[in-house]
């Protein structure tokens, strides 16, 4: 019973670790509202409250969630072996780039430009894994150029051969009729997508907690030499969690363009990837967290554009939160006088009890 309790309170830790990186970002943003804005009360109540102001904002949360909620549970895949793949961003782009290009060529269902663009971003996301597996490569370094070889890439693919000339910017044809994701709600712009990235929170954390291959992933990026000696095919299966993992970032990139938009219309990387990132730190690798992490960006995020609509302060300030967030909550030093303190209380009345 004393063992389970002071799990609970080390779990309880890293909660408390991550609430207080998250109140410190924000405190720091507070504190700079204050000092350079000529109205910083009004800025503040914009950031704050201003998202919850009307449905259409909200709906912009969700909306702003739900990519996040496909590349945040692609990171918790994609690292889960212990391999540093950050393929994400370039998978979610090269997705949405092909699956458009298949549905602007053929005139395919939408479900199958779907499948095609996530079928694509497991292939990305696999090739930095298959060189670390046959040619011993830097993951890191890859899987980084990869995200940029994906971008010229897409970008080709619709500019030279999808283009549209009646309008001045590098945007495509507009769709076909029907291969929008249908609206869940008139006022918004929420659709489907949403329900199917719920559907994949459920599908990954199923993976990950209740499958072989989800504890066999997990041995590998904790103990690699114990799943050696184990018997596992470490090769096989690390290429597989790529492969999975950017599906998941694919579909995310197929949700958001036909959910959102009715051209192509990318002109840069989205950093929904690298904001991937952000979110699956936030759930503590824990696929049934990512929609709150997610929300909580989204939230953010929303609210900076409300403030610098209604403020002298730019919305570049969520920038400054997600630094801070991810500095203090990858601190292992954040609480760390406070765990040993609790290490030593807890010894200490196991030691009494068993005298």
């Amino acid at each position: 019973m004393k063992k389970f309790e002071f799990r609970i309170r080390c779990r309880d830790i890293e909660s408390l670790r991550t609430g207080l990186a998250i109140t410190i970002s924000l405190l720091i943003v507070f504190t700079i509202i204050l000092v350079i804005s000529k109205a910083p009360g009004a800025a503040l109540y914009s950031f704050t409250l201003g998202p919850l102001k009307s449905v259409r904002r909200i709906g912009s949360v969700i909306e702003e969630a739900v990519p996040l909620i496909f590349t945040g549970l692609s990171v918790i895949l994609l690292q889960r072996s212990g391999l540093f793949n950050l393929a994400m961003e370039g998978a979610f782009f090269i997705a949405a780039a092909t699956a458009a290009a298949i549905i602007l060529a053929f005139h395919v269902p939408l479900p199958v430009a779907m499948l095609t663009g996530t079928l694509t971003g497991g292939i990305v996301c696999a090739i930095p894994t298959v060189l670390k597996v046959k040619c011993n490569s830097n993951v890191l370094v890859t899987s980084l150029m990869l995200n940029y070889i994906c971008f010229y890439v897409g970008l080709y693919i619709i500019v030279g051969h999808f283009l549209d000339p009646k309008i001045n910017t590098a945007f495509s044809y507009k769709f076909p009729e029907g291969s929008l994701l249908p609206r869940l709600f008139p006022v918004t712009r929420i659709n489907t997508g949403l329900l199917i990235a719920l559907a994949c929170v459920v599908i990954v954390w199923f993976i990950n907690n209740r499958t072989s291959f989800g504890f066999k992933v997990t041995m590998i990026g904790k103990n690699p030499v114990m799943a050696r000696y184990a018997g596992m095919k470490i090769d096989k299966l690390i290429v597989a969690a790529s492969f999975i993992g950017g599906m998941l970032a694919g579909l995310g990139g197929t949700v958001d363009m036909f959910g959102m938009y009715t051209r192509f219309q990318y002109t840069a990387l989205t950093n929904y990837g690298w904001d991937g990132i952000l979110v699956a730190i936030l759930a503590k690798q824990k696929a049934q967290y990512v929609p709150l992490a997610a929300l909580f960006l989204g939230y953010m995020r929303v609210g900076a554009n409300v403030m610098s609509m209604q403020s002298d302060i730019p919305s570049e300030m969520i920038s400054i939160i997600q630094a801070v967030i991810i500095i203090l909550v990858s601190a292992q030093a954040l609480l760390k006088n406070y765990r040993k303190k609790l290490i030593i209380k807890e010894t200490q009345e196991s030691e009494a009890g068993a005298c």
